[in-house]
């Protein structure tokens, strides 16, 4: 299995399963976190699933038997931003009265 490690980037071939006590070879960043599981939602900062026994550091090593590393995610534990999707153009913003006209334009001008 390949794993990239989520904080340095560091990429080895690893075995399967990820123990508890594994780190990254290259910053020594524990593995077996809930940050790195694949049931880890970041936007909530919680587990996915519901029966886990509670964590208090979802950065440091833990004994969950629900843990399967995940796809890492740059933003997940080193707070390095991930790379952006190409952003749309900017709008050309308008004036008031080009933003009535199309308001009026699109409902009516309201049986003026």
């Amino acid at each position: 299995m390949r794993i990239r490690c989520p904080k340095c980037s560091a990429e080895w071939e690893g075995k399967d399963r990820i123990g508890v006590r594994d780190e990254c070879p290259e910053c020594a960043a524990y593995l077996h976190t809930c940050t790195n599981c694949v049931n880890y939602d970041a936007a909530l900062k919680d587990c996915r699933i519901p029966t886990t026994d509670p964590v208090h550091d979802r950065q440091g090593q833990n004994f969950c038997e629900e843990f399967t590393f995940g796809p890492p995610s740059a933003e997940k534990l080193s707070g390095k931003p991930a790379e952006k999707p190409a952003e749309k153009p900017a709008e050309k913003r308008l004036s008031a009265e080009e933003a009535r006209k199309r308001f009026d334009d699109l409902f009516g001008n309201g049986g003026t």
